[in-house]
Protein backbone atom coordinates (compact mmCIF):
# COMPACT_ATOMS: atom_id res chain seq x y z
CA UNK A 1 0.00 0.00 0.00
CA UNK A 2 1.42 3.75 -0.74
CA UNK A 3 1.95 6.20 1.32
CA UNK A 4 2.22 10.20 0.58
CA UNK A 5 4.43 11.99 2.32
CA UNK A 6 6.95 15.03 2.17
CA UNK A 7 10.69 14.87 1.38
CA UNK A 8 11.13 15.81 4.91
CA UNK A 9 9.31 13.66 6.54
CA UNK A 10 11.19 10.82 3.85
CA UNK A 11 14.74 12.02 5.43
CA UNK A 12 13.24 12.39 8.83
CA UNK A 13 12.18 8.39 8.69
CA UNK A 14 15.40 7.49 6.75
CA UNK A 15 17.23 8.52 9.91
CA UNK A 16 14.70 6.82 12.55
CA UNK A 17 15.22 3.55 10.02
CA UNK A 18 19.01 3.96 9.96
CA UNK A 19 18.74 3.66 14.26
CA UNK A 20 16.51 1.09 14.07
CA UNK A 21 18.95 -1.02 11.98
CA UNK A 22 21.34 -0.40 14.64
CA UNK A 23 18.80 -1.92 17.69
CA UNK A 24 17.65 -4.94 15.39
CA UNK A 25 20.94 -6.34 14.66
CA UNK A 26 22.60 -5.39 17.95
CA UNK A 27 19.35 -8.09 19.68
CA UNK A 28 20.23 -10.26 16.47
CA UNK A 29 21.70 -13.56 17.15
CA UNK A 30 21.44 -15.63 13.81
CA UNK A 31 23.44 -18.85 14.39
CA UNK A 32 24.52 -20.46 17.28
CA UNK A 33 25.82 -23.70 19.37
CA UNK A 34 24.00 -25.95 21.09
CA UNK A 35 26.05 -28.49 23.45
CA UNK A 36 25.08 -30.65 26.20
CA UNK A 37 26.36 -27.93 28.92
CA UNK A 38 24.59 -25.13 27.12
CA UNK A 39 21.30 -26.01 26.54
CA UNK A 40 18.88 -24.22 24.28
CA UNK A 41 15.14 -24.04 23.05
CA UNK A 42 15.59 -24.68 19.20
CA UNK A 43 13.05 -23.70 18.08
CA UNK A 44 12.76 -20.81 20.09
CA UNK A 45 15.96 -20.12 19.14
CA UNK A 46 14.52 -20.61 15.44
CA UNK A 47 11.59 -18.31 15.86
CA UNK A 48 13.64 -15.54 17.32
CA UNK A 49 16.26 -15.74 14.74
CA UNK A 50 13.66 -15.38 11.98
CA UNK A 51 11.80 -12.70 13.00
CA UNK A 52 15.24 -10.44 13.97
CA UNK A 53 16.12 -11.38 10.33
CA UNK A 54 12.39 -10.27 9.02
CA UNK A 55 12.39 -7.38 11.28
CA UNK A 56 15.78 -6.33 9.30
CA UNK A 57 14.38 -7.22 5.66
CA UNK A 58 11.20 -5.24 6.47
CA UNK A 59 13.26 -2.08 7.46
CA UNK A 60 15.64 -2.74 4.77
CA UNK A 61 13.19 -2.73 1.94
CA UNK A 62 11.16 0.18 3.31
CA UNK A 63 14.28 2.55 3.93
CA UNK A 64 15.41 1.48 0.15
CA UNK A 65 11.50 2.68 -0.82
CA UNK A 66 12.08 5.76 0.64
CA UNK A 67 15.53 6.45 -0.54
CA UNK A 68 14.53 5.31 -4.02
CA UNK A 69 12.00 8.27 -4.49
CA UNK A 70 14.21 10.74 -2.75
CA UNK A 71 17.17 9.82 -5.09
CA UNK A 72 14.23 9.91 -8.08
CA UNK A 73 12.63 13.42 -7.13
CA UNK A 74 15.96 15.04 -6.51
CA UNK A 75 16.77 14.33 -9.87
CA UNK A 76 13.41 16.06 -11.23
CA UNK A 77 12.74 18.45 -9.33
CA UNK A 78 14.02 21.97 -9.75
CA UNK A 79 15.17 24.49 -7.43
CA UNK A 80 16.41 28.15 -8.17
CA UNK A 81 19.53 29.58 -6.07
CA UNK A 82 21.50 32.73 -6.24
CA UNK A 83 19.25 33.28 -9.95
CA UNK A 84 20.60 29.67 -11.47
CA UNK A 85 18.42 26.95 -11.69
CA UNK A 86 19.48 23.30 -10.56
CA UNK A 87 17.60 20.08 -9.58
CA UNK A 88 18.00 19.25 -6.00
CA UNK A 89 20.74 16.52 -6.58
CA UNK A 90 22.48 19.28 -8.71
CA UNK A 91 22.05 21.60 -5.58
CA UNK A 92 23.18 18.91 -2.91
CA UNK A 93 26.01 17.65 -4.71
CA UNK A 94 27.64 21.34 -5.05
CA UNK A 95 26.23 21.86 -1.69
CA UNK A 96 28.28 18.50 -0.70
CA UNK A 97 31.83 19.71 -2.94
CA UNK A 98 31.56 23.46 -2.96
CA UNK A 99 34.92 23.58 -0.76
CA UNK A 100 36.89 22.19 -4.25
CA UNK A 101 35.43 25.88 -5.41
CA UNK A 102 36.84 27.73 -2.17
CA UNK A 103 40.19 26.02 -3.42
CA UNK A 104 40.09 27.33 -6.83
CA UNK A 105 38.67 30.45 -5.83
CA UNK A 106 41.65 31.14 -3.32
CA UNK A 107 44.19 29.84 -5.86
CA UNK A 108 42.22 32.66 -8.13
CA UNK A 109 43.19 35.49 -5.46
CA UNK A 110 46.85 34.47 -4.67
CA UNK A 111 47.59 34.21 -8.15
CA UNK A 112 45.93 37.15 -8.86
CA UNK A 113 48.16 39.35 -5.65
CA UNK A 114 51.37 37.51 -6.85
CA UNK A 115 51.31 38.40 -10.39
CA UNK A 116 50.28 42.06 -9.58
CA UNK A 117 52.99 42.48 -7.03
CA UNK A 118 55.25 40.76 -9.42
CA UNK A 119 54.46 43.08 -12.09
CA UNK A 120 54.84 46.25 -9.76
CA UNK A 121 57.73 45.50 -8.30
CA UNK A 122 59.42 45.23 -12.32
CA UNK A 123 57.56 48.73 -12.79
CA UNK A 124 59.16 49.81 -10.27
CA UNK A 125 62.67 48.82 -10.96
CA UNK A 126 62.24 49.78 -14.74
CA UNK A 127 61.55 52.82 -13.60
CA UNK A 128 64.62 52.90 -11.19
CA UNK A 129 67.37 51.73 -14.38
CA UNK A 130 65.68 54.28 -16.66
CA UNK A 131 65.97 57.28 -13.96
CA UNK A 132 69.26 55.92 -13.99
CA UNK A 133 70.34 55.81 -17.88
CA UNK A 134 68.66 58.95 -18.12
CA UNK A 135 71.08 60.66 -15.25
CA UNK A 136 74.16 59.20 -16.95
CA UNK A 137 72.86 60.45 -20.78
CA UNK A 138 71.87 63.89 -19.63
CA UNK A 139 75.23 63.99 -17.22
CA UNK A 140 77.68 63.62 -20.37
CA UNK A 141 79.28 66.80 -20.93
CA UNK A 142 78.22 67.23 -24.75
CA UNK A 143 74.67 69.04 -24.72
CA UNK A 144 72.11 66.27 -24.94
CA UNK A 145 69.89 66.48 -27.49
CA UNK A 146 66.10 65.95 -26.31
CA UNK A 147 65.18 63.89 -29.46
CA UNK A 148 68.07 61.51 -28.38
CA UNK A 149 67.01 61.12 -24.69
CA UNK A 150 63.04 60.46 -26.11
CA UNK A 151 64.43 58.20 -28.54
CA UNK A 152 66.74 56.46 -25.68
CA UNK A 153 63.61 56.15 -23.02
CA UNK A 154 61.51 54.62 -25.84
CA UNK A 155 64.05 52.05 -26.70
CA UNK A 156 64.43 50.70 -23.02
CA UNK A 157 60.95 50.80 -22.64
CA UNK A 158 59.82 48.83 -25.63
CA UNK A 159 62.79 46.73 -24.73
CA UNK A 160 62.08 46.04 -20.90
CA UNK A 161 58.18 46.67 -20.56
CA UNK A 162 56.38 44.03 -18.38
CA UNK A 163 53.04 42.55 -19.84
CA UNK A 164 50.18 41.25 -17.45
CA UNK A 165 48.80 38.17 -19.37
CA UNK A 166 45.16 37.89 -17.87
CA UNK A 167 42.81 36.54 -20.01
CA UNK A 168 40.24 35.68 -17.74
CA UNK A 169 40.49 39.04 -17.19
CA UNK A 170 40.81 37.33 -13.29
CA UNK A 171 40.04 40.56 -10.95
CA UNK A 172 36.08 40.89 -12.40
CA UNK A 173 36.05 36.84 -12.56
CA UNK A 174 37.11 36.84 -8.86
CA UNK A 175 34.31 39.17 -8.12
CA UNK A 176 31.56 36.93 -10.02
CA UNK A 177 33.03 33.82 -8.62
CA UNK A 178 32.72 34.91 -4.83
CA UNK A 179 29.70 36.31 -5.28
CA UNK A 180 28.10 32.91 -6.80
CA UNK A 181 29.26 31.37 -4.23
CA UNK A 182 28.04 33.61 -1.77
CA UNK A 183 24.42 33.41 -3.03
CA UNK A 184 24.61 29.73 -3.37
CA UNK A 185 26.09 29.25 0.27
CA UNK A 186 23.35 31.87 1.86
CA UNK A 187 20.64 30.29 0.22
CA UNK A 188 21.35 26.95 -0.61
CA UNK A 189 19.88 25.76 2.77
CA UNK A 190 17.01 27.37 3.12
CA UNK A 191 15.85 26.72 -0.36
CA UNK A 192 16.45 23.18 -0.12
CA UNK A 193 14.65 22.98 3.24
CA UNK A 194 11.36 24.58 1.75
CA UNK A 195 11.52 22.51 -1.11
CA UNK A 196 11.85 19.47 1.06
CA UNK A 197 8.77 20.25 2.99
CA UNK A 198 6.58 20.99 -0.21
CA UNK A 199 7.53 17.83 -2.79
CA UNK A 200 5.68 15.06 -1.65
CA UNK A 201 6.71 11.71 -2.12
CA UNK A 202 4.79 8.59 -2.91
CA UNK A 203 6.09 5.54 -1.35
Amino acid sequence: MSQQMSVTQALAELKLLRKRFTTVLEGAQFITVKTKTRQLDVEAFGRNATASYQSYRDLLARYNRIKAAIVASNATAKVTIGGKEYTIAEAVERKRSIDQERVCLQLMRQQYKMANDDYERHQRAQQERLDRLMMQELGKDNKTNVEVVNGLSAAFLKENTAVLVDPLKLEERIKEYSKELEDFETNVDWVLSESNGRITLTV
